[in-house]
């Protein structure tokens, strides 16, 4: 027997689930007397390992599956009940978080756990080292929450150095459109979900591309770090997470033929702000990359709506978005040194805000705004409307909401600019 995948499986909870889609089939634990313990099993089950690969074996003792490669992860393996020889099958390994670390539980299934909000208690501290080991959560099952690595996570994305991504192509455009790339930065509509795809990519826009200008490829790139993302910004766990996102669009765009004029970064909220961080991030703050993309590395126009640039109002009561000290409290003098320091004109800088949103807009006019140009809307509100939650945060979210015709008019303004298109009369017709 290995010793070494035996010892790695005893201690761990499995994730059984099917690829390439990740369909969650279920959670499985392998007991020292040889079975397995777990969800949808339906018939007796029990384990042993031949020649280092992991056998599954039904209740005739015959072998129902083969896990072999790296112990890690133990992917690509096999299905081999009659009719599914050709499904492929991911045991991901996870650490188990319940009861012995937590006082308490939300009681809806789909929130972490109240007690790692507060800051100094034993479930704080014992998330916030999962997440230093580069951990996120992904998945609850009696009562319990599943930290899995996240370079180990299956959420049907795309991922390139750990930034996980959806590419959408312009397909059968005229080639008399400019072709341009559009990178899209989700928002967080809500957090501590137990799906981690939820958390780093809840708001897609999928849609976008029926309402925005031809020949425009789609970029969008997830938050995947920490449990609800990090704004886009590196933390100790993922420490060239920015570069790699930079590294991400330049490499998306020489593929596809698009020059730096035509790559515009977009997004709202959290998205909002990783749109203005990267838009503006240039070449100079990534000096280690050298001449890597033939320098198209940052400076890209960008639309952003109602940005997080202060984490502050969340963590008034508790660090709801569970995010530590991993990141800075305010973001506001990293953008404004950006600011200082772009090639980008004002134009270019498209921030778009309310006073009425009491969570951002007193942080948003603390950037150089002389540096940008900031776009501040109000909303017809009657007296019912406003916002007397904690923090602000609905009138936030209504902002958003309510004007993505905007966001999209500001998006297509840079778009349709890139094309050079004019009405012209043949004489020899009239």
């Amino acid at each position: 027997m290995n010793e070494e995948l035996y010892n790695f499986l005893l201690g761990k909870i499995f994730y059984f689930c099917q690829l390439p889609s990740y369909t969650k089939w279920g959670i499985w634990s392998f007991e020292p007397d040889g079975k397995i313990k777990g969800m949808h099993s339906d018939f007796e089950q029990t384990w042993k390992i031949e020649n280092g690969r992991l056998l599954i074996l039904d209740s005739q003792g015959h072998v129902t599956c083969i896990f072999e490669g790296q112990i890690e992860k133990m992917q690509k393996s096999h299905l081999l009940r009659p009719g599914m020889e050709h499904f492929q099958v991911a045991l991901i390994a996870t650490d188990l978080i319940g009861y012995d670390y937590f006082d308490s539980l939300c009681p809806i299934e789909n929130d972490l756990v109240v007690a790692c909000m507060e800051t100094g208690s034993v479930a704080n501290e014992k998330l916030r080292q999962l997440l230093l080991e580069d951990k996120t959560i992904d998945g609850y099952y009696a009562g319990r929450a599943y930290a899995v690595k996240r370079k180990d996570l299956e959420i049907g994305l795309k991922q390139y150095k750990g930034v996980f991504y959806d590419l959408e192509l312009s397909q059968n455009q005229p080639d008399f459109f400019t072709k341009k790339l559009l990178v899209w930065f989700p928002g967080l509509l809500s957090y501590n979900h137990g799906n981690a795809r939820e958390n780093f990519f809840p708001n897609p826009f999928e849609g976008i591309t029926g309402s925005i200008a031809k020949n425009t490829v789609v970029l969008r790139i997830a938050d995947s770090n920490l449990i609800n993302g990090s704004y886009y910004l590196n933390t100790p766990n993922f420490r060239d997470y920015e570069q790699n996102i930079q590294e991400l669009i330049a490499k998306t765009a020489e593929e596809e033929g698009i020059l730096r004029e035509n790559i515009l970064c977009a997004g709202s909220s959290r998205g909002g702000m990783g749109a203005l961080y990267h838009g503006l991030l240039g070449n100079y703050a990534l000096v280690s990359m050298g001449a890597l993309y033939h320098g198209l590395l940052g400076n890209y126009a960008l639309v952003s709506m109602d940005p997080v640039v202060d984490r502050s109002p969340w963590l008034q009561s508790a660090d709801v978005q569970l995010m530590f000290d991993c990141i800075p409290v305010s973001f506001v003098d990293k953008l404004n040194q950006l600011l200082e320091k772009t090639n980008l004109s004002a134009e270019k800088i498209q921030v778009i805000t309310s006073p009425q949103v009491p969570i951002t807009y007193p942080f948003i006019i603390q950037l150089k705004t002389w540096k940008l140009a900031l776009k501040t809307y109000r909303m017809k509100l009657a007296d019912e409307q406003f916002d007397y939650q904690p923090y602000g945060g609905k009138m936030h979210g209504d902002f958003v909401n309510r004007n993505i015709p905007l966001l999209l008019m500001k998006i297509n303004e840079f778009l349709y600019g890139c094309d050079s298109i004019e009405n012209t009369i043949d004489e020899k017709t009239l």
